[in-house]
């Protein structure tokens, strides 16, 4: 994609409502002028955006965790990019980059000396030794690997001969968790997702053992089969019924990770909470959640296993890749309405033809 004199936005036009599926009515297509970097920034041509369950809390009318976008404003997300002008020492034009830019062709970021990036989650940090395809910088090096990292190895401390079972399994993190929980020795993975396509999906590709699809009715009755010794690590994204469900099926010091709770999380009122959490008690269990913002500083040292892994080939690459910005709206609609499969990302530009394959 040429640079051109126009920078194309996607700017909220009015907030999500509760029962509603984010979609193109939310936001407003713009040409603006294209941006012009002061001294000590940066202008990134955006290649790559990411998307996440997340996104939803910034353009709901109810404030709670996340800093909101207001009506008019650009909408918020990370994503990767290329350095098209730089009055900044430590950024050259050229290099790729990920960072805030936005649902925007064109981003000016404030730039920050790389060493002090690594422990803001709002800063720009420059991509290091960057391969084809850099979906892999938003997907098995990003956010979405280092959830699945921090619920099955940091928390849920998955160890050789355990039964692991991950909701959402077919998603962007449950996709790698699955993979994760295989190199830490797991003895059954079980994934548990929305469908027989996407359950049949998840068998072909080896990620679970079994796959569970919670759609069919009696998704206890299947846990118990699948689980017939309980299980020993759950790394949940979806909450409600699902995670009660689970509970009634631990073995004796399980561990329940909390990772998100898409299913609930925008209901208001604010449905009952699970009413088998007892069997925390009797099972010798615990039960913990987390946002992998807690772990930035470890970033680098995630990054490394994940590499290495990758390098050996015991991860594999899933992303489901929509073509174009003016999708994005639809694809980030698509987490709540099940239509993804793998970390659903949106290319707004080709990789650079000059970066080598992975």
């Amino acid at each position: 994609m040429k640079q051109t004199n126009t920078n194309r936005q996607w700017r909220l036009k009015r907030f999500v409502g509760a029962d509603e599926i984010i979609g193109p009515q939310h936001f407003e297509l713009v040409e603006a002028p294209m941006p012009e970097p002061a001294e000590g920034q940066i202008l990134v041509r955006t290649l790559l955006l990411g998307t996440s369950p997340a996104q939803r809390m910034y353009i709901s009318e109810e404030r709670q965790f996340h800093t909101p976008v207001e009506i008019g404003e650009i909408m918020r997300g990370r994503g990767v990019g290329q350095v098209v002008a730089s009055h900044h020492p430590h950024f050259a034009v050229g290099d790729i980059v990920q960072g805030a830019l936005g649902w925007q062709d064109y981003a000016v970021l404030d730039a920050a000396a790389p060493e002090l990036s690594d422990h803001n989650t709002g800063a720009v940090r420059k991509v290091l030794e960057p391969v084809r395809p850099l979906t892999t910088v938003l997907g098995l090096f990003g956010q979405l690997a280092f959830s699945a990292y921090v619920g099955i190895i940091e928390i849920g401390q998955v160890r050789r001969g355990d039964t692991v079972v991950i909701s959402a399994a077919a998603g962007g993190v449950g996709t790698i968790a699955c993979q994760l929980a295989r190199i830490q020795g797991a003895k059954r993975i079980i994934g548990i997702a929305g469908g027989a396509e996407k359950c049949a999906w998840l068998r072909e590709q080896a990620l679970c053992d079994v796959a569970i699809d919670y759609r069919a009715g009696d998704l206890l009755g299947a846990l118990q089969q699948a689980c017939p010794d309980g299980i020993d690590v759950y790394l949940d994204s979806v909450g409600g019924d699902m995670l009660d469900t689970a509970l009634q099926c631990l073995a004796l010091n399980a561990r329940v990770v909390l990772c998100g709770m898409i299913s609930t999380e925008y209901q208001r009122p604010r449905p009952p909470g699970p009413t088998h959490y007892f069997n925390l008690l009797y099972r010798r269990s615990r039960m913990e959640g987390f946002f992998v913002f807690d772990y930035v500083e470890r970033w680098p040292e995630f990054e490394r296993a994940l590499r290495q892994w990758y390098s050996e080939g015991q991860l594999r690459v899933f992303d489901d890749v929509a073509e174009g910005l003016e999708h994005a709206p639809a694809a980030l609609g698509s987490l709540f309405s099940g239509g993804n499969m793998g970390g659903r990302i949106i290319r707004v530009s080709d990789d650079p033809a000059e970066l080598p394959m992975a």
